[in-house]
């Protein structure tokens, strides 16, 4: 699956929102997650998300021993948020983060449930950014983690991730950014799944954070590169922010 590019440099501190609890309706866990993942690949309509984030609620609550339909309604969620209606963001960001404490209840330390933990974490640092800094370290642990058990998760997702949040986090004494530990991540993500145009495109802000210009724009070339190639409207999408980017260095 494709991790979306948001900020992810802090975590809320408070409470989420209250989110509706979703009860079983009688439809199987299987079929509900076969509905959603069919579903998600209409996007980007948003109705049709919207739908796949209902059909992963009903797998959740269908089986409550497995942590796919947790871990899809984080996926889902992200792509809301950086996708959806604005006026609804903060509350698919807090979905998120419910449904991950739901996974890790489910699967405590799986390398599923902390991956799309740590999403979702960023998911609400992007709505609840005054009171974030101080839980940086755990989204961090939980990225690190994964990286150690299973590297190649989510195309090298816990690297990529790692670097946005390195590259774009204030450094010390305020907080734990760092350009030059960042690019190594990046580094790492494009090494682990060349394939991926967001690997490149994390890449490329890495390098422009630490000076090199022209490698960043090579970087973002090659993620423009590989997102037409995917031929889909996930490709097209990064495609569209890594020219946008490329167009800013120029």
């Amino acid at each position: 699956m494709r991790w979306p590019w948001f900020a992810v440099l802090a975590l809320t501190a408070c409470p989420p929102a209250a989110v509706t609890p979703v009860v079983a309706s009688g439809v199987s866990a299987e079929v509900a997650l076969k509905d959603a993942e069919a579903a998600f690949t209409k996007r980007p309509e948003v109705a049709a998300v919207k739908e796949a984030l209902k059909q992963f609620q009903l797998a959740a609550a269908a089986d409550v021993t497995r942590t796919e339909g947790c871990a899809g309604i984080v996926q889902v969620a992200a792509w809301l948020v950086e996708n959806g209606p604005k006026e609804e963001r903060t509350a698919h960001a807090d979905e998120a983060v419910v449904a991950a404490a739901q996974c890790q209840e489910r699967a405590p330390g799986s390398v599923r449930c902390d991956y799309w933990q740590a999403v979702a974490l960023g998911l609400s640092a992007r709505e609840h950014i005054l009171t974030a800094l101080g839980e940086l370290p755990r989204i961090i642990a939980l990225l690190k983690k994964v990286n150690a058990a299973d590297p190649q998760f989510d195309d090298a997702g816990a690297s990529r991730v790692l670097a946005l949040l390195l590259v774009r986090a204030p450094g010390w004494p305020t907080g734990p950014g760092s350009p030059d530990d960042a690019l190594v991540e990046a580094q790492k993500a494009v090494q682990l799944s060349p394939k991926h145009p967001l690997n490149h495109a994390a890449l490329a802000e890495c390098l422009a954070a630490t000076g090199d210009v022209e490698g960043a724009k090579s970087a973002y070339t090659r993620a423009i590169e590989l997102g037409k190639q995917r031929g889909d409207a996930d490709g097209a999408a990064w495609a569209a922010q890594a020219t946008a980017a490329l167009d800013a260095l120029k």
